[in-house]
């Protein structure tokens, strides 16, 4: 297991982790009163910090399904494309990149087959 980040240090991390995705920019969140670090692809937000160690993720509802019972992410009650997951460790940071990878290939348009 990987050793827990410093509060502090998660969402630089993250930042950092993401920025090495090709095809995702950083920008600040259209959702919430709040000035917060989001991502988007064209001009869809894909996902954006809710604070320190959660971040709230576009991923198609249809596809949450095969991550239920994972205890870093927290489904909305209602069916939603969006679900917030946590991240504490380095671990948590390379799952929450490969959810990133994957919203930002729905918002790009890519063929569901493509998509697993």
């Amino acid at each position: 297991m990987s050793e827990r980040l410093h509060p502090a240090d998660g969402p630089s991390r993250l930042r950092a982790r993401i920025a090495a995705l090709e095809g995702i920019a950083e920008m600040t969140s259209r959702f919430g009163s709040e000035a917060r670090l989001a991502w988007r692809v064209g001009a869809r937000e894909i996902a954006h910090l809710h604070s320190a160690d959660v971040v709230d993720i576009r991923v198609p509802a249809s596809l949450q399904r095969q991550w239920r019972g994972d205890p870093r992410l927290m489904p909305r009650r209602r069916r939603s494309d969006w679900i917030e997951c946590r991240f504490a460790t380095d671990a948590d940071i390379e799952f929450v990149a490969k959810l990133v990878q994957t919203a930002a290939r729905f918002a790009a348009g890519a063929p569901r087959s493509a998509q697993g």
